[in-house]
């Protein structure tokens, strides 16, 4: 099988498995300029599937550099508001939206934190009634990953990057359940086993979770009413879309209010030109008192300080030692890949998803933000208890991995 056998193969799966997508429906494509080919394929799989219409919004990683390198510090202020308004409209009309992330890892190195700041502050802005969109599965989205060369860099460093991006390709194709005999059969078995998994932490019907291990210390509340959800989820037109492709985690909301202790952080995290590693965070009634890290810190502080939700937890994500992406043994830095590698928590906005329909999000302790920063905690040394409304503890995690199920 070629790569390009394998692009095909893989277009198909976000089409069909991915996003689920419907007949008639049109499909709206975000990505990087380096990705057209793929977007080719996903065009073709799209109008296949009998879409009305594909529509791809491309990113030119040089135009953002230019603005940070060129522009006047105001225009880091403005966004595109207009667009983002345009992709309201389509999805009032029933679009879809398939995300595919290209990462540039090394693209924002040397910009000064508040600089980035600043743009993501008028980014968030520009397009929160679009956020609302998917994050409350008003629509049936998905995002996948894409290698970049400045991605493949970043992760195989001693390689030439021709064979660096290929062996990232490689493992992507692997991870993704591309090259199985056959893939829908796979991701059919994969989500099934999501699903059990997902019942069976819904019907603890749990009031906290502690993490414990690695330097963690962490007792987090769950939100009231709040619901399990892993695999697939159901969107508002009937669509099962798989939202993160590819997924290994089941995630629930947690309350905003209710996050004590000490997280060490498993993994670093990529920010667009930085490189968080080292963190350590502490939690003190649900807010963030402190941060720490050996590199990174500057940048993380100013996307925590983007606005009062950020420096609340807004997911909870419980990922086994034993997923297909853990296995890999590799540091992706890219948070699609590396939340479904290792249990993990995130800063800032909560997934209305995650709380029983017809319940006050705020009232239930569901958190707001404009930003949404997944933190991996989970290693081989990670024991999660569950704590039931009782008092009583069950234990969920053992070493990394699930002893329930």
């Amino acid at each position: 099988m070629t790569h390009e056998d394998k692009l095909g193969r893989f277009a198909a799966l976000c089409v069909l498995a991915g996003v689920d997508l419907r007949w008639g429906q049109e499909l709206i494509v975000s990505a990087p300029m380096e990705a057209r080919s793929f977007v080719g394929h996903v065009a073709v799989a799209a109008y296949r599937a009998g879409a009305s219409l594909v529509t791809c919004l491309y990113e030119d990683p040089e135009l953002i550099r230019a603005r940070f390198d060129h522009a006047i510090d105001e225009s880091l202020d403005r966004a595109a508001g207009w667009l983002s308004d345009g992709v309201v409209k389509a999805y009032e009309n029933g679009a879809a939206r398939l995300f595919v992330y290209g990462p540039y890892p090394d693209l924002l190195a040397g910009v000064a934190p508040e600089r980035i700041g600043r743009m993501h502050a008028a980014m968030a802005a520009a397009t929160a009634q679009e956020g609302a969109f998917t994050s409350g599965l008003r629509v049936n989205w998905c995002a996948v990953p894409y290698v970049t060369q400045s991605w493949a860099r970043m992760v195989y460093p001693a390689l030439p990057v021709a064979e660096a991006t290929t062996r990232l390709w490689d493992e992507l194709f692997d991870i993704l359940r591309v090259t199985a005999p056959d893939p829908v059969v796979a991701w059919r078995d994969q989500v099934e086993a999501l699903e059990v998994r997902r019942h069976m932490l819904q019907s603890l019907d749990l009031r906290a979770l502690h993490f414990l291990g690695g330097g963690t210390d962490l007792t987090v509340g769950l939100a009231d009413g709040h619901r399990w959800v892993g695999g697939r989820s159901r969107a508002a037109n009937g669509a099962m879309p798989i939202c993160n492709f590819p997924t290994e985690e089941v995630f629930t909301c947690p309350h905003r209010e209710r996050a004590e202790g000490r997280l060490v952080a498993s993994r670093p995290l990529a920010l667009g030109g930085a490189i968080v590693d080292g963190l350590v965070v502490t939690f003190r009634n649900g807010l963030i008192e402190r941060v720490e890290a050996r590199e990174g810190q500057a940048m993380l502080e100013t996307l925590l300080s983007s606005d009062a939700g950020a420096r609340r937890l807004g997911e909870i994500g419980l990922v086994p030692g034993g997923s297909l992406i853990a296995r890999k043994k590799t540091l992706f830095y890219n948070a699609l890949l590396d939340e479904n590698a290792a249990s993990h928590v995130a800063f800032g906005q909560s997934y209305s998803a995650c709380i029983e329909s017809g319940r006050d999000q705020e009232a239930a302790g569901a958190n707001s933000s404009a930003m949404h920063l997944d933190c991996m905690v989970g290693h081989d040394a990670l024991d999660v208890d569950g704590i039931l409304c009782g008092g009583e503890r069950r234990a969920i995690m053992r070493g990394g991995d699930f002893v329930l199920v």
